[in-house]
């Protein structure tokens, strides 16, 4: 069996390109990181590092086995950090932006009907909250989009927990902010400002495009930014319009920062997932916290959905 820190090498020399930078990374000499990678290659069975004078490059049979080593590298820390907060009683729930109106709600409600529990919140992308929790760095999610690849782990845990749909926010004094009716094509003539692929509305957004037959070359992408602050910031100045989550633009819209309107032809509707791994729910404790995060979060969601008046 190989040990875990010579995996932990492997991959240092992968990323470094060399086993000379990884050495100078890691403290260790350069005959004590070629040790290790040959005792990795002989757990594998296989040369899974091209070694030249430009540095180290993967065989294809390092390619699958450096998956391997990840998975089982994140296990292993993803077990520790879950043993960890069922004995300290501590739990954190990720949330991308389509959670940012209930998650605190979600939080109080877990305090009030468990003292004992020290509940955390991290606001990131869904992406990244979806690989946090495969990391285990965050024991929940609430996210608006699962990549592929993330789908792809046996690991994961999903269930929907509401719905959302995709809308276009304006300046309050824009154009189309006083339309009947926003076509697709509209949208084609003005500058557009995105959030940056860690966002699972971004990822929404381009697959509901591509969906409705618009081809993303034929978007002026004017402004790209790397969070939602930032983004509602733009529109409402004036820099450009942006197709985004209802309910993560409610209360933007409701204070007059901008405008939201529907888009016809737009295959708007997309979930929102909540997410945890497998492992977790194997401790009765978590498994009552997911249920009671599950059972109020739908209830939450719906209410919020019918409260917003952005459209009345």
């Amino acid at each position: 069996m190989v040990r875990l820190d010579f995996m932990r090498t492997f991959m240092e020399v992968v990323e470094s390109g060399s086993l000379k930078k990884a050495a100078k990374n890691l403290g260790m000499s350069v005959s004590s990181v070629s040790f290790q990678i040959n005792s990795v290659e002989s757990f594998y069975g296989a040369k899974l590092l091209e070694r030249g004078t430009n540095g180290v490059k993967l065989t294809d049979e390092g390619k699958i086995a450096i998956k391997n080593m990840k998975s089982i590298l994140s296990s292993v820390e993803e077990t520790r950090k879950l043993i960890s907060n069922i004995r300290g009683d501590k739990i954190t729930i990720a949330s991308g932006m389509v959670g940012l109106n209930i998650i605190h709600a979600i939080q109080t409600l877990l305090k009030s009907s468990y003292p004992q529990v020290e509940v955390n919140v991290a606001l990131r992308g869904a992406h990244e909250c979806v690989k946090g929790v495969l990391s285990g760095e965050f024991d929940f999610a609430i996210a608006g989009d699962i990549l592929d690849e993330y789908l792809e782990f046996d690991r994961l845990n999903w269930e929907i927990l509401g719905e959302d749909y995709l809308v276009l926010i304006t300046p309050p004094d824009h154009e189309l902010a006083e339309k009947p009716v926003v076509t697709l094509e509209d949208i084609t003539k003005y500058p557009i400002v995105m959030l940056n692929d860690n966002y699972g509305i971004t990822t929404s957004t381009k697959k509901a495009l591509i969906a409705s037959g618009v081809k993303l070359s034929e978007l002026n992408i004017a402004y790209t930014v790397s969070d939602f602050y930032s983004k509602i910031n733009a529109v409402s100045s004036g820099i450009g319009i942006s197709i985004t989550s209802f309910i993560a633009a409610c209360k933007a819209c409701e204070v007059g920062l901008v405008k939201m309107r529907k888009i016809e032809g737009l295959k708007s509707k997309r979930n929102i997932y909540f997410v945890s791994s497998k492992l977790s729910l194997e401790s009765k404790k978590m498994k009552e916290y997911y249920e009671f995060i599950l059972t109020k979060g739908r209830q939450l969601f719906e209410d919020f959905a019918t409260q917003c008046r952005c459209f009345e």
